[in-house]
């Protein structure tokens, strides 16, 4: 979060799960840095270069955690607004995001370099989530996809899933760089560059970056396979 954000200034609530499964909270650090300077409070799983690795239990977690803090006087988190609030992240963490699809505080969900992935047996093994893509239809919340291109090895299930959502607003994008994205690149890269400009627009309700979405910004900043459907039917 800001290290000092104006008094008159409400902090929309950034839940963030990591790549790998890791625990190393800072492990996107340039990338959370840069979207919570816009005046956002990101919260990543695990402790600050933490070891081990995570479960959505941790984003349960953190979620609860902001919701006591949020609006206590005195405090930082005293313009916290958790009645706005999306839950992403990247890989690893983009299947964990999938598992908070049903809790009710969560209103948008940001799937980075991510897709369902049934790895039978094996997934159980080594702790990653383990879903069918076929449990795309049990997603009721709006969904934006970042991708990395085909050489993201997580393209062919993001995209299937973007196709595969429906009765949602939705959007996806792929900047080409392959699954490790920008997020260790100076501020986040174009990746922090477009999740500045959606949770601006879907939380913030900030109307100067519905046109990266949906005017063709996105496409002018390399970003390729743009789609989108039902975005003017969003609550903001």
């Amino acid at each position: 979060m800001p290290n000092s954000p104006p008094e008159n200034v409400t902090l929309p609530v950034l839940i963030w799960g990591n790549g790998a499964c890791s625990a190393n909270g800072t492990l996107f650090g340039n990338f959370l840095t840069n979207v919570a300077s816009y005046g956002f409070i990101a919260i990543a799983s695990g402790a600050p270069n933490g070891q081990g690795t995570t479960n959505v239990q941790l984003m349960k977690d953190a979620l609860d955690w902001i919701e006591k803090k949020a609006g206590t006087p005195g405090s930082k988190y005293k313009t916290v607004d958790t009645t706005r609030l999306a839950v992403a992240g990247q890989s690893c963490g983009g299947l964990e995001t999938y598992q908070m699809r049903d809790d009710p505080r969560v209103h948008y969900l940001g799937i980075f370099n991510s897709g369902f992935l049934d790895m039978g047996p094996i997934g159980d093994l080594i702790g990653m989530p383990n879903e069918s893509p076929e449990t795309i239809g049990e997603v009721k919340k709006p969904v934006f996809y970042f991708l990395g291109g085909e050489g993201d090895i997580a393209y062919k299930n993001g995209m299937a899933d973007y196709k595969g959502l429906t009765g949602v607003p939705k959007w996806v994008g792929n900047f080409p760089v392959g699954h490790m994205g920008t997020y260790a690149q100076p501020e986040g890269g174009a990746f922090a560059v477009a999740a500045v400009n959606w949770l601006s627009w879907v939380l913030k309700g900030d109307s100067s970056k519905e046109s990266w979405f949906t005017g063709g910004g996105a496409q002018k900043a390399g970003w390729e396979e743009v789609d989108s459907e039902g975005l003017d039917t969003l609550k903001l």
